[in-house]
């Protein structure tokens, strides 16, 4: 994997960088967390620029690596519940997203981002 993301960010250190970094603090763990947040990556990438960490997390959120894979979350009765995939599309394409249970937009505001590991990091912890 870390041949793969010095190829391809080979023009580009900080993103490069901040990709290793976070490659090899989630593939160095032996037990993953359900989620991890924009500030846990950032800590794992050593990185104070959003602009680079937000390209690094793309990058390993894309159908070549699948590192890792974005999620939402919305409070619910006390707590945070995840919504479904296609909810996720609607957000990346700058769409309402629509409230499981009650069928209504929920605010942006409302809405958590965060990312679970992917099939990619699951594959490389099952060998």
């Amino acid at each position: 994997m870390t041949g793969i993301i010095q190829d391809d960010w080979a023009h580009e250190p900080s993103v490069r960088d901040a990709c290793l970094r976070v490659w090899k603090a989630l593939a160095s763990r032996e037990d993953h967390l359900d989620h991890y947040t924009f500030d846990d990556l950032q800590q794992f990438a050593e990185l104070d620029d959003p602009g680079v960490l937000s390209q690094a997390l793309l990058y390993l959120s894309n159908p070549k690596l699948k590192v890792l894979k974005p999620c939402l979350m919305y409070e619910f009765n006390g707590g945070f519940l995840e919504l479904p995939d296609d909810e996720v599309d609607h957000y990346s394409r700058g769409e309402e997203v629509i409230h499981p249970e009650y069928g209504e937009p929920i605010g942006e505001s409302e809405i958590l981002v965060c990312f679970t590991p992917g099939t990619g990091l699951q594959q490389k912890a099952a060998r």
